[in-house]
């Protein structure tokens, strides 16, 4: 499915922003605020499109359920993990003020680079409430939540508190993504149509991109490749399904395992970059460049591996405890 595909692009993006070290040169920071200016606009996106794409009408608390314990407790127990690391920097006292942080405000704690785990907690929650109201109110509160977007957009909330400063600045794309995906079979039907539109979205894309690295960017053009990435990056993913079959089972795999690389990826990129910084004081653009493709390709490996151990070792552990209880 393309969706998937243009996931795995996303997840590359999210890697490739969150290499921001001492040792990278001047051009990544360059980088790093072009790359930040659209890459959580797209993944929030495509995950609010795959939350109204895969919901099948459960029941609510049960389905709530189910997120919290697939989310937001392997976000507890990885961001307190974090806070121990942390403190052994930063002191013991320092632990109680971010187990706090981490379950109020993520963003002020040491786990910073959660935040968005935590959001999608919430972000599935409350589907189920406007998909109950979807049925009676249709496009009207497709209207609405629309309006609601951009007004946040415009004027987001300044509180990091609950993420509410991320939840409404980004509430535009989520609204995007799930009436999007309540349209489905309407941009299906019309695929041709909207394949011209990516590629037109594609071609400002890149406009965009050239004039903010040539032209040292505007805000307005940073503003603009944020919305421009949509379908530019959707076009991208229906070319690679179509021509580079091997990239998109690749870029596949990466969405199919999106949550296990968002959630410990970080811990291998911070592992890649103590080496490297034992080794040179600043790299050069052309060592960036290789530099972020082998710490990007260890990132997300390790994250898959490890799970694969923990599971394997988990199935062990069952086995050998049935085992013992016959």
């Amino acid at each position: 499915m393309v969706i998937d595909v243009m996931q795995g692009i996303a997840m590359l993006w999210v890697v490739f922003g969150h290499h921001l070290f001492d040792f990278m040169p001047s051009a990544y920071h360059h980088l790093h605020y072009y790359i930040y200016s659209f890459h959580m606009p797209l993944f929030i996106f495509i995950s609010s499109f795959l939350i109204a794409y895969s919901y099948k009408g459960e029941s609510y608390w049960k389905y709530v359920l189910r997120r919290f314990h697939k989310f937001f407790v392997p976000y507890v127990l990885v961001g307190m993990v974090i806070t121990l690391l942390a403190a052994i920097k930063g002191g013991i006292a320092s632990i109680p003020e971010n187990l706090i942080n981490l379950v109020i405000s993520p963003k002020q704690s040491e786990a910073t680079f959660l935040w968005y785990i935590y959001l999608l907690f919430f972000l599935y929650a409350i589907f189920p409430l406007l998909a109950k109201v979807h049925q009676n109110a249709g496009v009207w509160l497709e209207i609405l939540l629309l309006g609601i977007g951009i007004y946040f957009y415009v004027f987001p909330v300044g509180t990091p508190t609950l993420c509410l400063d991320y939840f409404s600045g980004y509430f535009l794309f989520y609204a995007v993504g799930i009436v999007t995906a309540w349209h489905y079979q309407f941009f299906k039907s019309r695929l041709s149509a909207f394949k011209v539109v990516g590629a037109m979205g594609m071609v400002v894309f890149v406009a965009l991109t050239v004039a903010i690295f040539v032209c040292h960017g505007r805000h307005w053009e940073y503003i603009a490749v944020c919305f421009a990435a949509i379908p530019a990056m959707w076009y991208v993913s229906c070319m690679i399904e179509k021509y580079l079959r091997y990239v998109a089972g690749a870029l596949t795999w990466v969405s199919k395992n999106c949550f296990r690389i968002y959630l410990i990826h970080m811990f291998f990129v911070q592992a890649v970059a103590v080496i490297v910084a034992k080794f040179t004081p600043e790299l050069s653009v052309s060592g960036m460049a290789a530099y972020l493709a082998v710490s990007t390709i260890i990132a997300i490996t390790g994250s898959v591996l490890a799970f694969k151990l923990l599971n394997d070792f988990k199935n062990k552990l069952y086995n050998i405890s049935n085992r013992n209880g016959k």
